[in-house]
């Protein structure tokens, strides 16, 4: 078995992904981009692939969500993970030295508040990962990096502060992306996509349905439908597994009256997703 993570090392998607691999850090493999995790897992040289999806500071990773609108992988379980943000330079840096900024734009956003008020004037600078931008603070005097703890053991780095993140309920959601999801455990979560025809009460019919046959929905968040203005699709998460009678029979008849519905997999609730 190989699992699949969002990279380079040192990158918060390998901590989910440790989480998730029990500790088992062997099985791991590391892949550039999230379409890459995904590519992986659908060609199998990964049984199962863990990328991010929703922060609880700045919301949803949208290509995360228009990936797996176009993929055959499924959702076969969640990790939810406390972020820590810490900032860090080479070995003997000091706060006064530093002149850029480096992390990914998720990262910086998390922490906007507390860099203005740390190095006010500092110009802010975006890396794919915040691996990557540990790695650039690792080769450059005058380079600070947001990143994680991980990242400051794996490039050598001086951590200067802990806990940057604006609030401290600061969470990940990640997703466990297999061609398979997981079976019915008795706690489980059933991810959805669907089109909803542009007409008045058209969502709310929808929402009828879910009432009718007593599911919790636990989101709904509308994307728009690229290079259409004013189209949107809509991501549901609900309570409950697609096998369970309830959710089958509502999911039957949302689809008779969607566009379109697409199932992304049913997979055990992770403590603190929701």
């Amino acid at each position: 078995m190989k699992l699949a993570y969002l990279g380079p090392p040192g990158t918060f998607s390998q901590e989910a992904a440790i989480a998730y691999a029990g500790g088992n850090m062997d099985i791991l493999k590391s892949y550039p981009g999230i379409d890459a995790v995904i590519r992986a897992v659908e060609k199998k040289e990964a049984e199962a692939g863990i990328v991010p999806v929703e922060n609880s500071l700045e919301g949803s990773v949208n290509f995360t969500l228009d990936l797996l609108r176009h993929s055959n992988v499924l959702i076969r379980g969640e990790i939810a993970l406390a972020i820590r943000h810490f900032l860090l330079v080479q070995k003997g840096g000091q706060l006064g030295k530093i002149k850029q900024i480096y992390s990914h734009p998720q990262a910086l956003a998390q922490c906007r508040q507390s860099l203005s008020g740390l190095l006010p004037g500092i110009p802010v600078r975006q890396t794919g990962s915040t691996a990557e931008a540990a790695r650039l603070a690792a080769e450059h005097p005058y380079f600070g990096a947001v990143a994680s703890p991980r990242s400051a053991v794996h490039y050598g780095l001086t951590v200067l502060r802990e806990d940057l993140q604006d609030e401290k309920g600061n969470v990940t959601r990640f997703l466990a992306l297999a061609l398979q999801d997981a079976l019915p455990t008795g706690d489980d979560k059933t991810s959805l996509l669907l089109g909803l025809a542009d007409r008045p009460g058209s969502l709310h019919g929808l929402l009828g349905i879910m009432a009718g046959y007593g599911l919790n929905l636990i989101k709904i968040e509308s994307r728009p439908i690229r290079g259409v203005l004013g189209k949107y699709i809509f991501f549901l998460d609900i309570e409950g597994h697609r096998l369970d009678d309830k959710v089958a029979q509502a999911i039957k008849e949302i689809e008779n009256k969607a566009l379109f519905l697409k199932i992304l997999g049913s997979y055990p609730q992770a403590a603190g997703a929701s």
